[in-house]
């Protein structure tokens, strides 16, 4: 069957997906319970192609049951995030907003699929989570790319949900971010990808972000949980990517998260507490390690093993719908 995406009359959603355990890992279309596996399109570079010239074409379909879900990015992509970018985070963790978009990375190694298990790693006490609409990059985007909010659908080609895990400890105790938000599985990125068209061009800034957090029994804790709106980004998705395109390339594949809203475990010290401590000249070091100490004792919405985390991105007509994240934390054996 051929798909051309600019008369479906739809927005396209697809997975990256694999069968059996040495199937060949491929894309496919979701319909209903099924994937109808695409021809030809092997990367994500080769899915965008496709997609631009409407000529997307599949052979047979699978029963979503047989299939392990990938993450749908490039086999060796980098993945950038923005730090801050909601207004109500960052005035839950009491930081200024910022006059410029603020990146960080994770490492390639941390991504698996959208409904893969999170590994708690055994040097970690603070396991926190962030729901993140990230980018999946279908165009090469270099230094002298004239990028617009009006024109992403150019260079785009999809969005999807990410969780941006992070182990809080080691992330502040280290005095850098890279190491605490690398771990094995610390970005499960899925299951679903929709084309970047239209429809999602016209809802990319209404759409929701919920995230809940489960015991193993299925009881849903009510204080492990973020709810927000794409609405409260600070800096749009054309400003993060032309932000990043002065300093690198962004190649087909690349993975761009978009911040997380309110919600996270992680709280902040007190205006009195920091007050005093800026009285007294308490160093730095000290500081974090008193705020990592309670932390541990008295804030208990950090994830533990047993836990599942569900995570979806939707707009309210169900137009765009990037599915349900399904994350069980289990232990580091």
């Amino acid at each position: 069957m051929v798909y051309d995406h600019t008369v479906l009359g739809y927005s396209m959603r697809m997975v990256h997906y694999i069968t059996g355990k040495q199937g060949k890992a491929g894309y496919g279309i979701i319909e209903d319970d099924y994937v109808c596996p695409l021809k030809n399109c092997d990367t994500p570079g080769d899915v965008f192609d496709a997609v631009k010239k409407g000529k997307v074409k599949t052979r047979g379909k699978i029963k979503t049951g047989e299939i392990q879900y990938l993450p749908p990015a490039g086999q060796a992509c980098r993945l950038y995030c923005a730090g801050l970018n909601y207004r109500d985070h960052a005035e839950e963790v009491k930081m200024p907003v910022p006059a410029n978009p603020v990146f960080f990375t994770k490492s390639h190694g941390a991504l698996c699929g959208g409904n893969d298990a999170v590994v708690y790693p055994r040097q970690v006490a603070l396991l926190d989570y962030e729901i993140e609409l990230a980018v999946i990059i279908g165009r090469t985007i270099c230094k002298n790319t004239p990028l617009t909010e009006e024109n992403l659908h150019e260079y785009i080609l999809g969005i999807a949900t990410m969780n941006d895990v992070s182990a809080r400890d080691v992330q502040l105790s280290r005095g850098q971010w890279f190491l605490g938000k690398s771990f094995r599985t610390f970005a499960p990125l899925g299951p679903v990808l929709q084309v970047f068209d239209r429809d999602v061009a016209e809802r990319l800034y209404d759409l929701t972000l919920s995230l809940s957090v489960s015991s193993s029994s299925g009881r849903r804790y009510e204080n492990k949980k973020q709810h927000g709106s794409t609405g409260n980004m600070i800096f749009p998705i054309s400003r993060l990517l032309n932000e990043l395109r002065v300093c690198v390339d962004l190649i087909p594949g690349d993975v761009v998260a978009t911040g997380t809203p309110a919600g996270v475990a992680l709280s902040s010290p007190g205006r009195l507490e920091t007050r005093v401590a800026d009285i007294l000249g308490i160093p730095q070091g000290q500081r974090i390690a008193r705020f990592l100490a309670r932390e541990r004792k008295t804030n208990h919405r950090y994830l533990q093993p047993g836990d599942v985390v569900e995570s979806r991105i939707y707009s309210s007509d169900r137009v765009v719908d990037l599915g349900v994240q399904r994350n069980e934390i289990v232990g580091d054996e």
